[in-house]
């Protein structure tokens, strides 16, 4: 797990003229006697306050001068040693049991013009200029800065040539990778079933169904990130004609207090995309449709439009790919675009394309998803395939997975990178064999790059969701499922295309774990918040987890 250790250095500097030490909160001064420069326990420095008559080279004998407290002549005028300075160090919280910040506090018997911090013996900052703060270090999991017990030390240097030095211990235990912050919140009823996740604030939105004597229901409900419970009434949106991982309904983030929710309905005897608003604590927005014969998988902010990836049905099985940039003031579709093999390799647009994740990467709008298509021998196979917008929805470029290491594999979602680029992950397989999650990168300039297979050789796997932490791990979640049995959730973070796996965790329902492990939301800590859901005698059950980085 990690450790986000923050050090914030507040410097104070005392005055034996006046007990205007600016570290109230730090030390206090009863009496202005006990401010004395250089002291300890209340005790006078030799210097402190005398009227003393300096001679130097530009100045006429006899002039006289105040100095200072803590000030020397040094050995440039009078040959004087420097004062030392008197250092204390405090650390706030410690021990440090959770990810976050630590403050690292710094007081000093007179002032100082540079500071170096040390970490045992490894240099956080040298020569820092005295300000708050002056570093932050970051405690993020268990293995930055690592548990364990560490020596943080303070090394101050005042202007005249005096210093001083204080160290303190402190220790590190963070919770490992992939345990539970709080219980697991598991939902009988009237929620049924958790489909995607999007970060508010503290906690999270969620974005499921319930079932009814009528059919199902799209239902959004905020869950506290501090004790896992929800908070206020679930909000009802409208009757659903699909659910379930990489189908939605799926949720995105406005603010920390507003989501949008787009979903599938019935409509005709066939079905159209439908997105609401939700501000929770308050009625849910008007509802939006969609035409007829589309549906909807992702969802994305951008701005003041949201763009929508999903698909439109052209016969049974059969769908050509469609995205729709959508106003989120008054629904109306400003743009949108579709996908299809041309007719010259699908004469009667009988192959199949739907989109199933849609991210901002950067000044673009990239969307995720599947298509059929064939290989080197004239087979059908399923594909990935990658398309890039520009974020007003002009078409740029595409990509189609060539299965060079699997026969067929799709993406089902998609995140952008800190550093530039994009990951996806969804699965992959040989022909009559079961799925295998894999996991590509992709840079900057949309080019596909390593790819990574997770070996299942006796459960068939999916990832559904992923996400960066702050250590740079790829955190994704999805499914395994061993033939014959039920599934179970699989949530795993890798180090990169490379590495073993940082941590593992696979949650077994029922009241374990969610057997579809569907959303994810990654807060700036790292701590990784699953939504998805289980089945207790067949009867579905929505859950979310919260896991330490």
């Amino acid at each position: 797990m990690s450790t986000a250790l923050r050090v914030s250095l507040s410097l104070a500097f005392a005055s034996n003229l006046a007990c205007t030490a600016p570290w109230p909160a730090l030390v206090g001064c009863a009496e202005v006697d006990a401010c004395t420069t250089g002291s300890s326990g209340g005790e006078e420095a030799s210097s402190g306050g005398e009227i003393q008559t300096v001679t130097g080279p530009d100045e006429n004998p006899g002039t006289t001068a105040v100095e200072e407290p803590g000030s020397s002549t040094g050995s440039g005028t009078s040959g004087e040693a420097p004062l030392p300075v008197e250092v204390e160090l405090f650390l706030d919280p410690s021990p440090t049991i959770a990810a976050g910040e630590v403050q690292v506090s710094v007081w000093t018997s007179r002032p100082v013009t540079s500071i170096d911090l040390f970490d045992d013996d490894v240099a956080l900052v040298l020569a820092a200029v005295p300000a708050s703060p002056v570093h932050v270090f970051e405690v993020t999991s268990e293995a930055v800065p690592g548990d364990g017990s560490h020596t943080i030390r303070a090394v101050v240097h005042a202007a005249d040539g005096g210093s001083g030095e204080a160290e303190k211990e402190l220790l590190i235990d963070v919770q490992p990778g992939g345990t539970d912050v709080w219980p697991p919140y598991v939902k009988a009823g009237p929620i049924n079933g958790f489909c995607g996740a999007a970060l508010l604030g503290n906690g999270i939105g969620a974005a499921g169904f319930f079932e009814t004597k009528d059919g199902l229901e799209a239902v959004a409900v905020r869950i506290d990130g501090t004790t896992g419970q929800p908070e206020g009434a679930p909000v009802l949106l409208g009757a659903v004609a699909v659910t379930g991982a990489g189908r939605g309904p799926a949720i995105a983030a406005a603010s920390d207090e507003k989501v949008f929710v787009a979903w599938t309905e019935p409509a005709e005897a066939t079905t159209r995309w439908a997105v609401s608003w939700v501000k929770f604590g308050e009625a849910k927005g008007q509802t939006w449709t969609g035409p007829l014969d589309s549906s909807v998988n992702a969802i994305a902010v951008v701005g003041d439009v949201l763009v929508l990836g999903g698909a439109v049905a052209q016969g049974p099985n059969t769908h050509d790919l469609w995205v729709w940039w959508v106003s989120a003031e008054t629904g109306e579709v400003i743009s949108a675009s579709s996908f299809a093999a041309p007719p010259g390799e699908d004469k009667f647009n009988e192959r199949d394309e739907v989109a199933r994740g849609v991210a901002v990467v950067g000044d673009e709008v990239v969307v995720v998803g599947e298509r059929d298509t064939t290989n080197a021998e004239n087979d059908p196979v399923r594909r990935a395939t990658v398309l890039h917008y520009t974020l007003d929805g002009v078409p740029v470029a595409e990509w189609t997975s060539t299965g060079e290491l699997l026969d067929e594999d799709a993406g089902m979602a998609i995140a952008p990178l800190r550093a530039g680029g994009f990951v996806m992950t969804g699965w992959g397989r040989n022909k009559e064999s079961i799925r295998q999650v894999v996991t590509r990168w992709f840079s900057a300039q949309g080019e596909a790059g390593a790819m990574r297979i997770e070996p299942t050789p006796s459960s068939e796997a999916v990832g559904l969701a992923l996400g960066e932490d702050r250590e740079g791990k790829i955190i994704i979640a999805g499914t395994r499922q061993q033939p014959k049995t039920d599934a179970n959730a699989w949530i795993f973070a890798v180090p990169g295309p490379f590495g073993a796996r940082a941590w593992e965790v696979v949650r077994n329902g029922p009241g374990q774990g969610p057997d579809e492990a569907a959303g994810l939301a990654l807060d700036a800590w790292g701590y990784a918040y699953i939504t998805g859901s289980e089945f207790d005698a067949l009867q579905p059950r929505a859950f979310a987890l919260r896991l330490y980085p």
